[in-house]
């Protein structure tokens, strides 16, 4: 953490110094919402999952670079509830003979840090893109596939998760937006990669 606000105060004198004062601009802000997690189970596909919707909350700073380009950056609390209903068995051929019940939840908690570049498409209405990194911070539940076999695995093996994130986002005011994210996850963390939904509110403090 002591990093990322040491990055951030060497940041934003640089971007003032090479976009001058008058057009660039810095927002600080809180958001919250609501993310709606679609798990794939990597080294078990035939895992079928009960999607589930799990709470969001945050900080962000917004840097406005010109009327057209800018860059936001992120600290989240999340929650991704998991809820595994079961998983189908084969004859080792690649035939399904039949489908073991699981009814499992898995409640993940994650620090996320996305790092968006944003676009202006029309007066009201930006696009946003960018990387995000996640840190499993704390997980109920945690279950880990080796050689098809399912294992309880109460502390995780893999903390970290890279994912993309595609977003748009309507400023309602200069202070209040509203956004609808899609995040793609790219790695995985003990045999699971989460793809999510993320609805949320933010609102610009300073």
């Amino acid at each position: 953490m002591k990093k990322y606000i040491l990055i951030l105060l060497f940041f934003i004198p640089g971007c003032q110094a090479l976009m001058g004062q008058r057009e660039f601009k810095v927002a600080f802000g809180l958001k919250i919402g609501t993310n709606y997690t679609m798990p794939k189970m990597v080294d078990l596909e035939s895992m079928e999952f009960n999607y589930q919707f799990g709470p969001d909350f945050g900080v962000f700073t917004d840097f406005t670079f010109n009327r057209r380009i800018g860059l936001k950056m992120e600290v989240l609390y999340s929650v991704q509830n998991i809820h595994m209903e079961s998983y189908g068995i084969g004859d080792g051929s690649g035939t399904r003979i039949g489908t073991v019940e699981l009814n499992e939840k898995v409640r993940d908690q994650y620090l996320i840090f996305p790092v968006l570049f944003k676009t202006r498409l029309l007066k009201k209405l930006d696009f946003l893109i960018g990387p995000q990194l996640g840190l499993l911070i704390s997980n109920e539940n945690r279950f880990l596939v080796i050689d098809g076999i399912i294992f309880n695995q109460n502390e995780p093996i893999d903390n970290l998760s890279l994912s993309g994130n595609f977003e748009l986002s309507f400023n309602v005011t200069d202070n209040l937006n509203l956004g609808l994210r899609y995040n793609l996850g790219v790695g995985k963390i003990n045999s699971l990669r989460n793809n999510a939904f993320q609805f949320y509110l933010g609102y610009a403090l300073l």
